[in-house]
């Protein structure tokens, strides 16, 4: 997985998903997408004139397909792309997502999930 989704501070070769889904650069993105831009620096700040677009969802917590959807975004802001398209290189957007997804929801149960959400 890249770089920007992890907390660099947690980072454990021996735990793949110690500080997974909890990088820097990665909650800039979701806040920017979900709470508005000028939340992505501070985050309670909200200035703009639109009700953000989570709140325009119903979104009262982060989901993980949410978290999913801004780790692409993510990805392709850092990419050399100049326009949006499912593969970059050999880097697939759509299995990206859903792997990112799976994390969440194909163990619903583990204390990972539970950890990155709460952490969320």
């Amino acid at each position: 997985l890249p770089a920007f989704l992890y907390d660099e501070s947690m980072l454990d070769p021996t735990r793949k998903r110690q500080g997974c889904l909890r990088g820097y650069y990665l909650k800039r993105v979701f806040r920017h997408i979900f709470t508005g831009p000028s939340s992505a620096i501070l985050a309670n700040a909200h200035k703009g004139n639109k009700a953000p677009k989570g709140r325009m969802h119903g979104m009262t917590s982060p989901l993980p397909r949410a978290i999913a959807y801004a780790a692409v975004q993510a990805y392709f802001q850092l990419s050399s792309a100049t326009q949006w398209r499912q593969q970059i290189e050999d880097f697939d957007l759509v299995l990206f997502y859903d792997r990112v997804v799976d994390m969440f929801e194909g163990n619903p149960n583990e204390q990972w999930v539970e950890e990155t959400l709460n952490h969320w």
